[in-house]
């Protein structure tokens, strides 16, 4: 496949997985042990795909520890591996730029422990050539730190990157890398309007698009 990238660069939650039944479950487990907003309803479960844990747990759970709070989280956690998916048609185009030598990388926001147990449920964890997650010691997105590590790492310029996700902190750490956007944009996802794209899709297969020809 001739593309006007060499890097494709994934987030995962909301991009290439569908974690939203795993993390209300979640939510829903500590809700009974931490006393939730009295206004709190699913979509505010789903707040906690996307966003960090210091910014998701004092919202759904306010007064308590933050420590004790993310304890718990990471306690629940592993169980919610079996209840995440891939989105339709990301893993074939995982396998599809992988057979033509396309190099991937993921950035995610979620612990490197439960990121690796999804990727290799699914089978996709030797596609990638390294992953950055939010326990690896780099600022947080929107912070572009993990995307130009990973650009340095496998020596690939920004120019020739391409960042692949689903909500407004990933374009924010594209732009702060100085490498491309690609949006898929999630109807049940808040987004800040001032924040744009260079590419808006709405669905992940429209990527291989995007590679091929840069619309």
């Amino acid at each position: 496949m001739k593309s006007k990238y060499d890097l494709v660069v994934f987030d995962l939650d909301g991009t290439i997985a569908d974690s939203d039944l795993g993390l209300v479950k979640v939510g829903i487990k500590m809700s009974e042990t931490f006393l939730p907003r009295k206004d709190i309803n699913m979509d505010d479960y789903l707040f906690l795909n996307g966003p960090t844990l210091d910014e998701t747990m004092p919202y759904l759970f306010p007064g308590y520890d933050l420590d004790e709070l993310i304890k718990k989280y990471y306690e629940y956690l592993p169980d919610s591996i079996k209840d995440i998916t891939m989105f339709k048609g990301a893993k074939e185009l995982i396998k599809l730029l992988k057979k033509h030598d396309v190099d991937m990388a993921l950035l995610t926001n979620r612990a490197r422990a439960s990121t690796e147990q999804i990727l290799k449920r699914h089978g996709v964890f030797k596609c990638f050539k390294t992953l950055v997650c939010v326990d690896d010691g780099f600022k947080k997105k929107p912070s572009g730190e993990g995307l130009r590590h990973i650009c340095q790492t496998l020596g690939h310029s920004p120019e020739r990157t391409i960042f692949v996700g689903d909500n407004w902190r990933d374009i924010l750490a594209g732009q702060d890398a100085g490498v491309d956007v690609a949006f898929i944009h999630q109807h049940r996802r808040p987004h800040r309007l001032d924040v744009s794209a260079k590419y808006v899709l709405d669905d992940i297969s429209e990527v291989v698009e995007v590679l091929k020809n840069g619309k």
